[in-house]
């Protein structure tokens, strides 16, 4: 009998050639080739899936940002201790993804840029998706810690939008100035910043 794919299987171990692929040479000098020498298929077999190599950026776009994210809000969600140290843990976690990943989010936001204003891009309808969501999850485990008498009420969007402001500068040092972010993310200091964030809403709150 002939062997039946689990197409779904098979996209993903294309997602995951892929994001090996552009951490090793970045989205530009990547080839679909190199995508399929690297999951150990013929190049067509990877065309059975992708029609272009920015429709397998997206894929693996968004395979990263899924993992990034449950893993890092998963703690800021679920674990006991404090919201300030819980923010803390959360966006440590999302520092050190983007480090390991650095090559792959450098070929996101490259690939982005290009797309200019065309706000009707796959790309940018994914990523602002994203962004939305993270926000929304940041802003509801707030308004958890509000509700269960952690905290007294503070502006929780504000400070919610507030945090993955000061992602977005981490990612944008992380690329124009790699040593200078590895220092800082080495320090710790990074993620105490983003629970400063909160703890001083709190604060206010409080007086």
């Amino acid at each position: 009998m002939p062997k039946i794919v689990d197409k779904t299987e098979r996209r993903q171990q294309f997602v995951l050639a892929a994001l090996r692929v552009f951490a090793e040479y970045g989205y530009h000098r990547a080839t679909m080739q190199a995508v399929a020498d690297a999951a150990g298929v013929s190049k067509g077999s990877i065309y059975d899936y992708f029609d272009s190599k920015e429709d397998l950026l997206l894929a693996t776009a968004e395979s990263l940002l899924i993992v990034l994210i449950e893993e890092s809000m998963s703690v800021l969600e679920q674990s006991p201790r404090p919201l300030t140290e819980r923010v803390e843990i959360c966006v440590a976690s999302l520092l050190e993804g983007i480090e390991q990943w650095n090559e792959v989010c450098l070929s996101i936001l490259q690939v982005w840029a290009e797309l200019g204003s065309d706000e009707d891009s796959d790309l940018r309808a994914m990523m602002s998706e994203h962004y939305r969501q993270s926000a929304d999850r940041l802003q509801a485990a707030f308004d958890v810690a509000i509700e269960d008498g952690e905290v007294l009420p503070f502006p929780t969007r504000a400070a919610a939008l507030s945090v993955l402001a000061a992602l977005d500068g981490m990612i944008l040092q992380s690329i124009i100035a790699p040593e200078e972010y590895k220092r800082g993310l080495r320090s710790g200091l990074f993620p105490r910043w983003c629970g400063s964030i909160v703890s001083t809403a709190i604060g206010g709150a409080m007086q």
